[in-house]
């Protein structure tokens, strides 16, 4: 990998803040506008009013036929089963296909069982080897496949178990919404208990973005539970394998395109959390790594109010404490050798107020269910907040390197019971140390110092993350 990614940025930071502090001073000045312009970017998408306004889309509901697409990867044949199990009690369904496109998949024990079910259930079951484009590779080999008769595609991540009336709530929202996509949110099995916390952090997307952007007609995919007009998607050219997160690029070729989408605010299928921490992070890595991708790819075309909900949504997980910790960190090492150059005091100011406002709009949001009418216990509160601060590296990085164009490969959230991974990587405790550091330094200015507190929270936030997952990981052994 190019030493141009986001752990180069970082030292480069760090060692330009250290060496030479008003050379850095305008880079910071960039970092901290960049967090500021997030911030403010959600925050207007927050403050608009819905506009849904109801006016027909280029859809036109006859005879529905959904053709649903299970793109498969190694994954364990009893999560693919049960999966299909919901599948097949379908009740009150238009006509519907299942084709399942295992890709790549080298042990014939992972997906001869799969196989075997969907030949006995009467869905469409292949396994292709050399697959290019990781899912997004898999689910247009499935569209190549798809009935003649199919109108609209169904999109189901391997591990989502579906409600008995999943298909016939998606024909009635075509009919009741003017649209030529849909989008149910995601939620997650047995998601109450050590789990709640992790499953409140995830939610914010759709209680937050996914709202507002469906008020300002735009909102776009969120890859499973999704449901696509065949012929729209044909036209836009399939998926693509040029952003980690192909479903949010569809959806913004497919806005692009002048087809609309809404959100259908009802949860109507389960999937499995990620079962530990470097799972975890490796999908908050991809959803930010990719969605900026996707943002970068232009939103030439869109109006302007679209526009800003889209960025909202391809935004959402993203930050830029990477470099303003860099450069509190350097910048402290060289105050607390006794340097207190005027530009080095600005260095630190900056690194420190684009901290404290990383922090301030990543955990707010969250805040927001307990202050409405639902309540959220706190010790429930308290897990989704330790979870978010436990995912800002993750999301930084995945930033970055979205930004540099150096995120790498699409790699699959593994929903195994394999042995855990390790909890923590080596950068969170050089974090915490660096922080502890500062903190204890003589010369370090006081405001240096508080910000300073920010950097050592992600090792012991994480830990407990870790805890809670693997609490999860027992509660759904008996599945």
């Amino acid at each position: 990998m190019s030493l141009i990614n986001s752990r180069g940025m970082f030292l480069g930071s760090a060692a330009a803040a250290f060496c030479a502090p008003a050379a850095a001073l305008p880079f910071a000045a960039v970092c901290f506008g960049l967090q500021g312009a997030l911030a403010a970017l959600h925050l207007a998408a927050f403050a608009t009013r819905p506009s849904q306004t109801g006016q027909s889309s280029s859809s036109k509901v006859t005879d529905l036929f959904f053709s649903v697409h299970i793109a498969a990867h190694d994954e364990p044949p009893e999560l693919v089963l049960a999966t299909l199990r919901t599948l097949a009690c379908q009740v009150d369904a238009p006509s519907f296909e299942v084709i399942v496109l295992d890709n790549n998949t080298v042990e014939v024990d992972r997906w001869q069982p799969v196989q075997e079910a969907c030949r006995s259930l009467g869905f469409r079951f292949y396994h292709e080897m050399g697959v290019q484009g990781a899912k997004a590779g898999a689910l247009n080999i499935a569209l190549q496949r798809t009935s003649r008769a199919a109108t609209h595609v169904v999109i189901l991540d391997a591990d989502y178990q579906v409600d008995a009336r999943f298909l016939s709530r998606a024909a009635l929202a075509l009919r009741d919404l003017p649209s030529d996509f849909l989008q149910f949110p995601q939620a997650y099995r047995q998601a109450e208990g050590a789990a709640a916390g992790l499953a409140l952090e995830l939610a914010d997307y759709f209680e937050r973005h996914a709202r507002q952007a469906d008020g300002a007609d735009a909102m776009l995919l969120t890859g499973t539970l999704s449901v696509i007009r065949y012929d729209a998607l044909a036209e836009v050219g399939g998926w693509s394998s040029a952003s980690l997160t192909e479903d949010a690029e569809l959806g913004l070729r497919l806005q692009r395109s002048g087809y609309r989408g809404r959100l259908v605010d009802e949860v109507v299928g389960r999937g499995l959390l990620p079962l530990d921490l470097p799972g975890l992070k490796q999908q908050r890595y991809r959803w930010a790594a990719g969605n900026i991708t996707t943002l970068l790819s232009s939103l030439t075309g869109l109006p302007a109010r679209k526009a800003l909900h889209v960025g909202s949504q391809l935004t959402a997980w993203s930050n830029f404490s990477l470099p303003l910790a860099a450069m509190l960190i350097g910048g402290g090492l060289a105050a607390a050798l006794g340097d207190a150059s005027p530009s080095l005091i600005a260095l630190l100011s900056i690194a420190s107020a684009g901290m404290l406002i990383v922090y301030l709009s990543t955990l707010l949001p969250l805040l927001r269910p307990a202050l409405q009418k639902e309540s959220v216990g706190k010790g429930t509160m308290a897990a989704a907040l330790a979870t978010r601060v436990a995912m800002i590296l993750p999301s930084a990085q995945g930033t970055i390197d979205g930004i540099l164009g150096t995120a790498g490969q699409f790699r699959r959230t593994s929903k195994d019971a394999k042995p855990l991974a390790g909890a923590v990587d080596l950068t969170l405790p050089f974090l915490a140390v660096c922080g502890l550091v500062l903190i204890c330094a003589p010369d370090v200015p006081a405001f240096a110092k508080l910000a300073a507190i920010l950097l050592a929270l992600p090792l012991p936030l994480s830990i407990a993350t870790q805890a809670m997952l693997s609490d999860y990981r027992i509660s759904i052994q008996p599945e």
